[in-house]
């Protein structure tokens, strides 16, 4: 079912036929028809073919959008039909001389899969932008107080919010921030995700998941074998940590990602494709109807761990921009003398404004 969905992504990523070209497709379609029905008896006229035949192939799927764009279009030409979006015009040249627009159509979004499919649909039909390593990511936040001077946990919509304006030059050589109303530029790097891993990451779900999974594994390795290079622990014994188990390195892999978009204004590319390598990480689902912590409209991709803590972030639904993450906790818990309460917001982030600058202290 992969090879149908990649078939399918791809060939949702097409722009329109020119009006011309659907025409003369027609034409010959129809001058076909009629000569087929004079060649055939009349008992197969009326037989008609009512399943998609999967075999065509991509060459065959491109021929077939052509003979159908005509219909495709006046079906969805509405605004507000679920997963139609148009993407912004593009001027080429026509037989006519005249500009074209393009009209990018997307699926309604079933599931997590389906959501990432349209992101890398529409990413794909942008223009490709690099950022330079001596630019500067800069980050417009809003956070939730989860606790307020020590008090109870946060639960239900937080009374205290900070916004945040933070700048991340993307080779990771500094970082910035207002202080006192004055920016403060500080040498070397304060995330753990860098910037050059994140923009090597592949632009394929598959290969990206399978990166983030090498890198957790390696973390894992060098935790196993800490404790094995230091000091005795407690009552003369060496301790070694237990290892993850499957649920904790899909956990974590999730956050992973998460934190990887939180932190970093991203290509829109490598973000459909974090979209897609979260669709594929066991137990995420896909909600609609959510709504983040800026109260704008959006959908979330979640996961639950340890069967309590349900980390999800929030996607605008229109253009597939990340909104913000939140950690909330969904069963009771107590693990090493700490407790957690249902309906518990342990982390809640919105991001604002995001964009590539070319110094520290600019904005767009």
């Amino acid at each position: 079912m992969d090879e149908l969905r990649q078939l399918r992504d791809r060939h949702d990523a097409m722009p329109d036929p020119a009006a011309e070209v659907v025409s003369e497709a027609r034409s010959r379609l129809a001058a076909h028809m009629r000569a087929s029905r004079n060649r055939r008896p009349a008992r197969f006229v009326a037989v008609r073919r009512t399943r998609p035949v999967w075999g065509l192939g991509l060459a065959g799927a491109v021929a077939a959008a052509v003979l159908v764009a005509t219909t495709v279009n006046g079906a969805q030409t509405g605004s507000g039909r679920a997963g139609v979006v148009s993407a912004a015009p593009r001027t080429g040249a026509t037989p006519t001389g005249a500009p074209s627009p393009t009209t990018l159509r997307l699926r309604p979004v079933a599931d997590a899969r389906d959501l990432a499919g349209n992101a890398a649909a529409q990413a794909a039909a942008e223009p490709d932008v690099t950022p330079r390593p001596v630019q500067w990511a800069y980050l417009k936040s809003l956070s939730a107080q989860t606790k307020v001077d020590g008090g109870p946990g946060l639960f239900g919509m937080p009374k205290v919010k900070r916004t945040h304006e933070s700048w991340r030059r993307l080779d990771e050589k500094g970082f910035a921030f207002m202080e006192h109303g004055r920016l403060k530029v500080e040498e070397g790097s304060e995330y753990e995700v860098t910037y050059p891993y994140l923009l090597s990451l592949p632009e394929d779900p598959g290969a990206l998941l399978e990166r983030v999974y090498e890198q957790i594994d390696a973390e894992e390795a060098a935790r196993q074998d800490g404790p094995a290079k230091g000091g005795p622990a407690k009552g003369g014994h060496r301790s070694t940590p237990a290892p993850l188990t499957r649920d904790e390195r899909d956990m974590y892999a999730f956050q992973y990602i998460a934190q990887g978009m939180r932190d970093a204004v991203l290509p829109a590319r490598i973000r459909a494709a974090m979209y897609g390598a979260m669709a594929r990480i066991p137990g995420v689902r896909y909600e609609k109807g959510a709504s983040d912590l800026a109260k704008r409209p959006g959908v979330t991709l979640y996961r639950v761990g340890g069967g309590y803590l349900r980390d999800e972030i929030f996607i605008d639904p229109e253009t597939y921009a990340y909104l913000g993450y939140r950690t909330v906790v969904i069963r009771d818990h107590t693990e090493l003398f700490s407790t957690v309460r249902k309906g518990q917001i342990l982390g809640w982030d919105a991001q604002l404004k995001g964009a590539i600058v070319d110094e520290a202290g600019d904005r767009p």
